[in-house]
């Protein structure tokens, strides 16, 4: 298995085309840039379109019950190379998946991908608009679980059911570090502090000045109206007041469409191809956060791909408690989507993305046997629910409690640093994965 995210230049893959001229000549662009092309021997976009579409009109002739049960079916008539459908009501609980039958009937919108996207929870909003794609990052089951860039369309059926299905693209996909993804949150939070305080009016001028407090090297605020009218774009002022609602990127995610959506639900992440004014308008995959102002606009900003290109994410670890926590939200979701054998093989690999030094996942299954300790693993297998610190307390009884009862929390004790092989303090956060096992990971705050 790899969990190894390979990061490139993203500035000389892709061509120039601006997105805000609605849909760029896709089938020039497919020819260049990674971002458009699908994996090899993988579907094409219109194959995932017209598979789905096809999936949905089994629904509305068969009955719900005979097309989760033929979407479920991991050797039916839904299952086509790469493609396969999955199925969501609009709570978030799947009905469906031909690969990930333990998941059935669980709420998934806690699911992130590996940059801390959350991948339901964005689809299922797209969903409510009828129909939508969008990007993820997700294991390839092919590829022995590598994580890779997914485009995926969801489609609603009815009122309670929408559905979804993917390609893999030759792209590889960004990984963020904590620090960048900590910047844009913190930046997108200044803005939106800035407008409350200042006013519209007053912000939005300087947010449209490309010299401008709020333009920082390649991060630089957006704004709209919940309309879609363009507020603030400090490198394309010839789009401000104009409706971009309908716009799309060269892959066809319309993404000010989506972000509106995600903006009037308080806010949120999510990807798509943007031209970097940091590098003469290159068009690269961008992540960016969007926030509401009021009930009347919203903003956002974003960090593009090239970036993760520079960072080396194996020294990278988690060094306060919120990275901590996304680190831990990840894991889990990243056991949910790959299994529990495989995604402990990899948890247990000290040389992989889950060994950071001093920060690792543990886990346990909740009778109390280890299932994960990279730098112990004589111990897996073994009971350690009568496992104490210095101070006589049951750590593991403690952070199953918190897991088996709360779903997720931190949790402060004594342990020895493996890497100073002194005892030090400790803060872990825990979170359940299923109903069988839970994990965790913490950072020693001396």
């Amino acid at each position: 298995m790899s969990m190894t995210y390979i990061r490139i230049l993203f500035s000389a893959l892709l061509t120039a085309c601006l997105v805000g001229n609605a849909v760029a000549s896709e089938a020039s662009a497919e020819a260049q840039s990674p971002y458009l092309t699908p994996i090899a021997n993988g579907s094409t976009k219109e194959d995932l379109v017209s598979f789905l579409d096809e999936a949905k009109e089994y629904v509305l002739n068969n009955g719900r019950d005979e097309g989760l049960a033929a979407f479920s079916d991991p050797a039916g008539e839904f299952v086509r190379g790469d493609l396969y459908v999955f199925a969501y009501d609009f709570n978030g609980t799947l009905l469906a998946h031909p690969y990930l039958p333990e998941l059935v009937g669980r709420n998934n919108l806690d699911l992130v991908d590996p940059n801390g996207v959350p991948m339901i929870e964005n689809l299922m909003e797209v969903a409510k608009l009828g129909e939508g794609l969008l990007y993820n990052v997700y294991p390839n089951p092919v590829q022995e679980n590598a994580e890779e860039l997914k485009l995926v369309r969801a489609l609603k059926v009815d009122d309670d059911l929408w559905i979804g299905s993917g390609i893999y693209l030759v792209a590889q996909p960004p990984r963020f570090s904590p620090e960048d993804r900590e910047v844009l949150r913190a930046f997108v939070d200044e803005a939106r502090n800035y407008s409350v305080e200042n006013g519209k009016e007053s912000a939005l001028e300087v947010f449209n000045d490309p010299a401008g407090e709020f333009v920082r090297g390649d991060l630089y605020i957006f704004a709209y109206d919940f309309n879609g009218t363009t507020l603030a774009l400090p490198f394309q002022p010839e789009l401000v007041g104009q409706n971009r609602i309908e716009v799309e990127d060269a892959n066809g995610v319309a993404f000010v469409k989506d972000f509106v959506s995600i903006a009037r639900s308080g806010g949120g992440e999510s990807y798509y191809i943007y031209p970097n004014p940091a590098d003469n308008m290159t068009e690269e995959l961008k992540l960016s956060r969007v926030t509401k102002v009021d009930e009347t606009w919203w903003l956002g900003a974003g960090i593009y791909g090239s970036r993760a290109s520079t960072e080396n994410l194996s020294e990278k670890k988690p060094t306060n408690r919120e990275e901590l926590k996304n680190f831990v939200d990840e894991a889990a979701s990243y056991a949910l989507v790959v299994g529990r054998e495989k995604a402990v093989a990899e948890f247990m690999n000290t040389e992989g993305p889950w060994v950071l030094d001093e920060v690792y996942i543990f886990a346990e299954d909740f009778n109390g046997t280890a299932l994960v300790l990279p730098y112990l693993p004589s111990a897996v297998g073994t009971n350690r629910l009568d496992i104490q610190d210095e101070r006589g307390v049951y750590i593991n009884q403690d952070m199953r409690s918190i897991a088996l009862n709360d779903g997720s929390d931190f949790y402060e004790y004594r342990w020895t640093n493996p890497i100073t092989n002194q005892t030090e303090p400790k803060v872990s956060y825990v979170t359940k994965v299923d109903e069988t096992w839970w994990l965790g990971a913490g950072i020693y705050e001396s």
